[in-house]
C-alpha cells in the first residue's frame, strides 16, 4: 500500500539534506536548482496518492522550428530514465518525472532529480537555438552593434 506520509517525509529530508532555496505547501514543494546552461531549475514536487511527480517549466513555446524542437525533446526522452519532456497546453515545454510511492526513497529522490537538472542543462541551448534562431540572430547583431560580448548560447 503506497504511503504518502512516508513520501512526505523523504522529499523534507531531501530538501534539507541538499539546502535547496523552496517552500512547502501541504503535499507541494517548489525548489530551485542551480545548472549551468539553465541557470536556475525551478521544480515543482508534488505527492498524490499513487505517485510522486517532479515537474520543470523548461522553455516556453517555440517561436520556429517546432518540428525540430520537438524531435530533440522526443529522441532525448529515448534516453531517460524518470523523466519526459512534455507539452503544456499553452505548447510551452516541461520535463516531468513519476515515481510510484514505493520507489520513492531519498537516493531515488535524488536520482530522479539529478537526472533533471542534467537533462535541462544538457539540452537547453540546442533547444534555445532550434526554437528562437531569429531571436537569437538579432541579439548577437545588437550586441555586436553595441560593442557587448557574444551571447555563449550560439
Amino acid at each position: 500500500m503506497p504511503d504518502p506520509a512516508a513520501a512526505r517525509a523523504i522529499v523534507d529530508q531531501w530538501v534539507a539534506d541538499q539546502d535547496v532555496p523552496g517552500e512547502r505547501e501541504n503535499d507541494r514543494w517548489n525548489v530551485m536548482l542551480s545548472g549551468e546552461h539553465k541557470r536556475t531549475v525551478g521544480v515543482t514536487i508534488s505527492v498524490g496518492d499513487h505517485t510522486l511527480i517532479a515537474q520543470s517549466f523548461f522553455m516556453r513555446a517555440p517561436d520556429e522550428d517546432r518540428a525540430g524542437v520537438y524531435g530533440l525533446l522526443l529522441r532525448r526522452n529515448l534516453r531517460s530514465y524518470t523523466l519526459r519532456f512534455a507539452l503544456h497546453p499553452d505548447g510551452d515545454v516541461l520535463l516531468v518525472g513519476v515515481l510510484p510511492l514505493a520507489a520513492v526513497t531519498l537516493s531515488e529522490l535524488d536520482r530522479m532529480l539529478g537526472q533533471l537538472l542534467a537533462v535541462a542543462d544538457e539540452t537547453f541551448d540546442e533547444a534555445l537555438r532550434l526554437g528562437f534562431a531569429s531571436y537569437i540572430e538579432r541579439e548577437q547583431t545588437w550586441r555586436a552593434s553595441t560593442g557587448q560580448p557574444r551571447n555563449p548560447i550560439t
